[in-house]
This record gives structure tokens, sequence and C-alpha cells, in this order.
């Protein structure tokens, strides 16, 4: 079963998911995720389709659909938002760096501290929770919201990314982390795809 936008909204209003919220809350190393989501969600050794809530911050919802139509251990990352249109997507990275780029400009604080943000939570692995506390605590709750969507979002491609293509042969999350790195410096999205592929 490969997982589309009607059976992922559907599923979701019949509640036919499961639960997996806090089960994963620090990135476990690169080279451990895939044995990890493997030994938590069972993405290698049971390829039945199901649909997994992973981070909920309100409303806002990141799930993953296993399987995806691929093969192995790969899984599909969705977000789902009731204040969002379209409710349910896969975010790609240019959606994340979109997202990266707005929350920049909503504040002093988060357009100096986002990129560090990042660096915690793919390379150092840092929770979420961790990094608001260590860089927008005195934000605003409306602010820590959407970094919060960010980061649990940018959490799950980062998990997606090493898992697919886990090192030390590929290079899984710190492609993703290459990303905003450009970004920071001041290359646009549109300019990325003439550098990495993504």
């Amino acid at each position: 079963m490969s997982w589309n936008e009607g059976e992922v909204l559907k599923a979701l209003n019949e509640k036919r998911y499961i639960n997996g919220v806090g089960i994963i809350d620090r990135l476990p190393p690169p080279e451990d995720v895939k044995s990890e989501l493997d030994a938590k969600f069972g993405i290698c050794r049971d390829r039945s389709p199901r649909l997994i809530l992973v981070e909920r911050i309100d409303e806002y919802m990141v799930l993953i659909a296993i399987p995806d139509g691929k093969s192995g251990c790969d899984f599909r990352v969705w977000r789902y938002s009731l204040n969002l249109s379209p409710q349910v997507k896969i975010p790609t990275h240019d959606d994340l760096g979109k997202m990266f780029a707005e929350l920049k400009r909503k504040h002093i604080v988060i357009d100096e501290y986002l990129i560090n943000a990042t660096i915690k939570l793919l390379r150092d692995r840092w929770s979420i929770n961790d990094i608001i506390n260590h860089y927008f605590n005195a934000l605003s709750d409306d602010l820590k919201f959407e970094i919060k969507k960010f980061l649990a979002t940018l959490k799950w491609i980062g998990l997606q990314e090493d898992a697919n293509y886990p090192p030390p042969r590929y290079l899984g999350s710190k492609m993703t982390l290459a990303v905003y790195a450009l970004l920071e410096i001041g290359f646009k999205l549109s300019d990325l795809r003439r550098v990495i592929r993504f």
C-alpha cells in the first residue's frame, strides 16, 4: 500500500493510527537510526500498512506511514494540521526551507539562533524541548509553537534520511543539515539545487 493524502486524512478522521508520541525523544546516532526505529516501530521487520503519530504539538501532527510503496525499511513522513492548506501533506525540503526562512523573519532571537537549533537537533541529537529551553525560552508561546512545528517536522525528515541513506557510506541527515547551513549563509532555495541534490 502506498499512502496518499486521502488515505492519510481518512485514517486520521477515523483515528486509525498508532500513538507513538514521545517514543523517540532524542535522535539516535545516525548509524543507529534504522535499528532503533525498527526496535520501536518495526519499520523493517513489519512492513504491514500502518500510520504512526510520532509528534504532536497542539493540533499539529507529524506522522510516519509504513510502507510507503518503497522497499526495505523506508517510511514516508506526513504532516497534518486543520489550520494548514492542504491539511495533510508530505513535507518537502522546499517546505521546510520556507518555514526556516519565515521563522527567521519573526523575531531577532529566532533569526540569531535557529541555525544553532537546527545543528543541535540534527548533528548533536538534542531533544526539541532542550533546544527550546536553551535558545527560545523567553519567547512567546505562539513563537515557540511555530519553532516546535518546524523542529518536529525536521526531526523526522532527518531520521528518514538517516534510515534511507545511513552513514558511514552515505550522508544521511548531514545532507539535510547542509541545506540549512547554505540557507543561513545566503543561498536561496532555488540556488540549492545547483549545489546539492535533495
